[in-house]
């Protein structure tokens, strides 16, 4: 459908801005051990609907489907959160994706906001984000969290938040997004949306690919990218958007 040019942008957190992918499925995986439930990675991703990219009350509650009586989701959300926390506590140091700091300056020196949005909780985003150097980039008023939304992704909440907040419309707003639970809300939200995933897994991948974005890229630095953000940023730009979302306010 014909839309006016990309104004804004808004961007996932874990596994779009900064590759936190790895702690969260070794923390779920430990947490599923917690409850009797053993899995390796690849099972995980073919057995939990949402093991990528959550929402986590979700996840829990697979994996309860799949653990002895006596299971509760609670009881594994909060080992996850336990195990998450302390895996990311670990590492030294946190660092954005490979080229996402020239993206994001690029986007701010040609004057379009930025937001973020993700199904993190607000302290441990806010403190992610810190940790990379990226919170005073995008301002804390501007990081829509799971506190924020009465619907987690893949429900559109947090998509028309960051618009709102933004000060666009859904469809002038561009999402990037890893995971096709993230696709899935920004389209709900009738925003076009950028695939960077980080997941290899050709099943993975192909779900990707179905989903419905502008562009795919494995990585931030491709000329490609680059490319595309020009063309979405000139005026009158062709870009597919969900139908029936229209507004700015959540």
């Amino acid at each position: 459908m014909k839309s006016d040019h990309i104004a804004a942008v808004a961007f996932d957190l874990d596994g779009t801005l900064v590759d936190l992918e790895r702690f969260h499925h070794e923390a779920w995986l430990r947490a599923a051990r917690s409850v009797g439930v053993e899995l390796t990675w690849e099972q995980a991703l073919r057995r939990l609907p949402n093991f990528i990219g959550g929402p986590d009350a979700r996840v829990a509650a697979q994996i309860v489907a799949l653990a002895p009586a006596g299971a509760s989701p609670e009881r594994t959300l909060t080992a996850k959160e336990r195990w998450f926390s302390a895996l990311v506590g670990a590492v030294e140091e946190i660092v954005p994706r490979a080229g996402v700091a020239e993206v994001v300056d690029r986007l701010r020196g040609r004057g379009v906001p930025v937001a973020v949005a993700t199904s993190t909780e607000r302290g441990t985003a806010l403190a992610i984000l810190h940790r990379t150097g990226l919170l005073p980039v995008f301002g804390a008023a501007r990081v829509v969290t799971a506190q924020d939304v009465t619907r987690p992704k893949p429900a559109p909440d947090a998509y028309r938040i960051t618009a709102w907040r933004l000060g666009v419309p859904p469809s002038r707003q561009l999402v990037f997004e890893d995971s096709v639970v993230g696709m899935s809300a920004a389209r709900a939200a009738g925003s076009p949306f950028v695939a960077v995933p980080t997941v290899a897994d050709p099943g993975y991948l192909a779900s990707v690919t179905a989903a419905g974005a502008v562009g795919v890229f494995r990585s931030w630095h491709e000329p490609d990218l680059s490319s595309l953000l020009d063309r979405l940023l000139s005026a009158e730009t062709t870009v597919g958007t969900a139908p029936g979302a229209t507004g700015v306010r959540p």
